[in-house]
């Protein structure tokens, strides 16, 4: 049997009046705003090492290379993990899997307290990336089931801002602790935040239940190719990955550019904070900009704010341009994800939102794993300018997509 095209059955009437007293509930339920503080928890204690383990690496005596393998492995390692993760969050449940992660998370804090060599920090990396990405998988599908469905792609935008908001505060944090009491005090830190994460855990409700009956079964074993040849699922798929492809150019090598530009680093740095900054705040207002715009539109719209924030980088000359295209770029993405990630989830059954949402996230792993190697080959040919002209047409290709499949991108209000 074919799945591919798979669709939710026609609702009863009982499922009628379910899914409009679901339109009625509240948004920010004890279980939704729980999530999103163990998301937030998990991702500070992440981001306050951006910065700082390049800086561990060096003083435990490592070079550029064993810096990058450092930085690089956490990524991949949680690309592995989220396609396994995924399909047994659709069979086992949602709960079990946050805690595994959150476990392996504490463990693997706690060994970095005790344990300084370079081959073990990478293996140590490693291991946090298989624990992030079970525990990020699992909590965003269980984000997702919690959402009443009208409020699917609203609730997502106000998830993620327990993503966003760590970016903005986590490297900062991070530099505070390493300058002020050594990187031992930051992984200290970093562990009590994990720790809290787990307790908070253990009073979220588990909403999922696992059906029992034989049609349903037969879509939890469906293969992850079926699901991913599903076009409401690789179409925004696809977009969201060459969308973090190209804005792995600005992860990546925005500091370089600047230093190019004679510019004051410091000051292109806060391009990452007005970003961030700009997020948020789109995210605040996100329910009422959705709900008067159609989704396409939106779609449209966030693609066409990014590409603007590349081709501006590209001519700046000075700082100030470098903090606009921060604010596009994070306007932009705050649209996007959520907008995407809504369309994902609102077109596969709920015994299929885990291998969805493994699927999703993956490709933007993929996308900033191998786009910073790519970027620095093409930058080293061809030289900043090009790279982000370059980008801002990939991004720009994408609109053919959201004009093909518009009908597939627009969600019912």
């Amino acid at each position: 049997m074919r799945w591919h095209n798979a669709r939710v059955a026609p609702m009863t009437k009982d499922a009628v009046e379910d899914k409009d007293v679901g339109s009625t509930q509240r948004l920010f339920q004890r279980d939704f705003m729980l999530l999103m503080v163990i998301n937030f928890l998990v991702m500070t204690a992440v981001t306050t090492q951006m910065g700082t383990l390049p800086l561990y690496v060096t003083q435990l005596g490592g070079h550029a290379t064993i810096a990058g393998l450092v930085v690089g492995i956490w990524g991949l390692s949680a690309l592995v993990a989220r396609i396994p993760v995924g399909k047994i969050i659709d069979r086992f449940g949602r709960k079990q899997l946050v805690l595994i992660g959150l476990f392996i998370l504490a463990a693997d804090f706690s060994l970095l307290i005790f344990y300084s060599a370079l081959v073990g920090l990478v293996v140590l990396r490693a291991v946090q990336g298989v624990g992030n990405g079970t525990q990020s998988t699992a909590v965003a599908t269980m984000v997702a089931d919690q959402l009443p469905p009208q409020k699917l792609s609203v609730g997502l935008g106000y998830f993620s801002i327990s993503q966003t908001l760590p970016a903005a505060i986590g490297p900062a944090i991070g530099l505070f602790f390493v300058n002020r009491w050594g990187f031992q005090s930051l992984f200290y830190f970093n562990l009590t935040l994990v720790l809290i994460a787990l307790s908070c855990t253990f009073f979220v409700h588990e909403s999922y239940e696992r059906p029992v009956q034989e049609n349903t079964t037969i879509v939890m074993h469906q293969p992850f190719g079926d699901l991913l040849f599903q076009v409401e699922v690789w179409v925004p798929s696809l977009i969201i990955f060459v969308a973090s492809f190209a804005n792995a150019a600005v992860a990546a090598f925005l500091v370089q550019f600047g230093y190019e530009k004679h510019l004051p680093l410091t000051l292109v740095g806060l391009s990452f904070t007005v970003q961030a900054i700009i997020g948020v705040g789109a995210r605040l207002w996100f329910a009422q900009l959705y709900q008067a715009v159609e989704t396409v539109v939106l779609i449209a719209s966030s693609i066409v704010l990014i590409a603007s924030a590349y081709l501006l980088i590209a001519w700046s000359q000075g700082v100030f341009g470098l903090l606009i295209a921060g604010g596009l770029d994070g306007l932009g993405f705050a649209l996007l994800m959520p907008l995407l990630n809504g369309v994902v989830l609102g077109h596969v059954l709920p015994m299929q939102r885990g291998r969805a949402t493994a699927i999703f996230s993956s490709g933007n792993d993929v996308a900033y794993g191998i786009g910073a190697i790519l970027w620095g080959v093409f930058a080293s040919c061809f030289g900043y300018f090009w790279l982000y002209c370059c980008a801002a047409s990939l991004v720009l290709a994408t609109l053919y997509l959201i004009w093909r499949y518009r009908k597939v991108l627009q969600q019912a209000r």
